[in-house]
């Protein structure tokens, strides 16, 4: 029991030396390449200055696009596309497009692709005397959006730590990307996310908030955190739903979370357990084994009947 108590008391003295951790949730972000086009409007011949930052592909493809590229390639006059390395991976590329004469009618902009097609940016692009229509959108083909998912257990100061440890409620860190993969910004994009123990059960709910405008090629980003209550150890089914922007996509995962402390005091206690059994295994052998002596010991003193010092009914005589 000295054990137990000891650890007991190294873990309280632990966390309450623990740095207190703000758990805000993280604002949300939104990440991904992009390209600026300068200045916004100009005449058909002219050039257009693009700054071209946050590929991870070596080079690019620049193309002038119609109706929002919202139709893909058709909207586009690919054979004026032209492609360019990045001199240094580390800055931006500067690159002077000319401007050519869409085959869709505006809202026009400048589309920017790297090697790996995933990686897209559009910059809006007035160009002076090209007609202006009303914006056609495609019959929707597949998911818009894609989905990632992670979560881990978030630090947790002081006894809150404990009990975490000690199976109790648990701070878990939930983060949620979702990417625009279509050719059209988004911004009707709703989210929903629920945790629990299985594919019906909910104890937790995901604070999301609505990603709004996320553009082509942009990934949105969100870190919360939430409490699971106890008990809380094995494990948890995270699940989170993006709809509104095309079919409704699904992301799930799931974690482990193992309360080492409680994992602790059960060994230890089982160790004990063990050690009293055996204790008390031992006491009893040798108390048996000391009880067997004393009656060897006993039965050796006592004098046989063929003794020469034991008296015989001869010699008693009466007085």
């Amino acid at each position: 029991m000295r054990i137990v108590r000891l650890i007991v008391a190294a873990t309280v003295a632990f966390a309450c030396l623990t740095p207190l951790l703000a758990h805000a949730d993280s604002e949300p972000t939104i990440t991904g390449p992009t390209v600026v086009a300068s200045p916004g409007e100009v005449a058909a011949g002219s050039p257009v200055r693009l700054t071209i930052d946050g590929y991870r592909s070596a080079f690019v493809t620049m193309t002038i696009c119609g109706n929002e590229a919202r139709r893909g390639s058709g909207d586009c006059a690919l054979t004026a596309s032209v492609s360019n390395e990045f001199n240094d991976p580390t800055q931006p590329m500067v690159y002077n497009l000319p401007v050519v004469a869409p085959p869709a009618d505006c809202p026009c902009i400048v589309r920017v692709v790297g090697a790996d097609t995933s990686e897209v940016a559009v910059a809006p692009l007035v160009i002076t005397g090209h007609p202006v229509g009303p914006l056609v959108d495609p019959p929707v083909i597949g998911p818009l959006v894609k989905v990632g998912l992670s979560a881990r257990t978030a630090d947790m100061p002081g006894l809150d730590g404990i009990r975490s440890a000690l199976g109790g409620e648990t701070a878990f860190e939930v983060t949620v990307a979702v990417r625009n993969v279509s050719d059209i910004p988004l911004a009707s994009v709703k989210l929903s996310g629920t945790g629990g123990r299985g594919n019906d059960d909910i104890i937790v709910s995901l604070p999301l908030d609505d990603p709004g405008l996320i553009g082509v090629g942009q990934t949105w980003r969100q870190t919360v955190t939430v409490i699971v209550p106890a008990p809380s150890f094995g494990a948890l089914e995270w699940r989170v739903t993006a709809s509104g922007a095309g079919p409704a996509i699904d992301a799930n995962i799931t974690t482990q979370h193992r309360p080492w402390l409680m994992v602790l005091l059960a060994l230890t206690a089982a160790g004990c357990v063990t050690a009293l059994v055996l204790r008390t295994v031992v006491r009893a052998r040798r108390r048996r084994r000391s009880e067997s002596e004393a009656e060897d010991d006993e039965s050796a003193h006592e004098p046989s009947a063929d003794s020469p010092m034991a008296p015989s009914s001869d010699s008693m005589v009466a007085p």
